[in-house]
């Protein structure tokens, strides 16, 4: 997995914090697709504060909050070759599950120019942020790319994947439902 360039990411910043619930799934080991890499999606504790950025044009965005349904946050960049093999995967992946999740994408540590031009060639959907500096990916915690959050849904929890995920495999939309479910659940628990 391609680490993220300079700026530097603070040690604080490089480990996941692990709540009560842990390590929840491993999503693909086994995959049929015969997937070399697989990604553990790991509660990654309290999602952070709202990041405010901006859109591959320029407008103000904002990523994070408490949303209403499973928002899956996607760190990619034009040079990352894993990030390009995977994307059209996603996709199909956010089409199926419809309203049932929200995909935010987002460029990261490259000119907008270059972002625009891969989100084109791929036809890529909207919303993409620009993330020139790293400023999002710190504060979800990614240290390389292709990297996967997941805001789960009236929790404010954060569920992290390093490295490619394999979308097609039909286990990882289960065990994403899964892991907010029961996310939600230890939230009211611990209150």
């Amino acid at each position: 997995m391609p680490a993220i360039a300079d700026p530097p990411i603070a040690p604080s910043a490089r480990r996941a914090t692990p709540s009560a619930a842990g390590i929840l799934a491993l999503v693909l080991a086994g995959s049929p697709t015969g997937a070399t890499e697989f990604a553990a999606f790991a509660d990654a504790g309290q999602a952070p504060a709202p990041v405010d950025t901006v859109d591959l044009d320029g407008r103000p965005f904002s990523i994070g909050g408490e949303p209403s349904r499973p928002t899956l946050i996607h760190f990619f960049a034009s040079w990352c070759e894993p990030c390009e093999e995977e994307l059209p995967a996603l996709m199909r992946y956010a089409e199926a599950e419809g309203e049932r999740v929200r995909l935010i994408g987002v460029a990261v540590g490259e000119p907008a120019s270059r972002a625009k031009t891969f989100v084109a060639r791929l036809g890529l959907p909207d919303p993409i942020a620009h993330d020139p500096e790293q400023a999002v990916a710190r504060a979800f915690g990614v240290r390389g790319l292709p990297a996967t959050a997941v805001l789960t849904p009236s929790g404010g929890r954060l569920l992290r994947a390093a490295g490619p995920v394999d979308w097609a495999y039909p286990r990882t939309s289960e065990t994403l439902h899964a892991l907010s479910i029961q996310l939600q659940e230890h939230k009211g628990e611990s209150r």
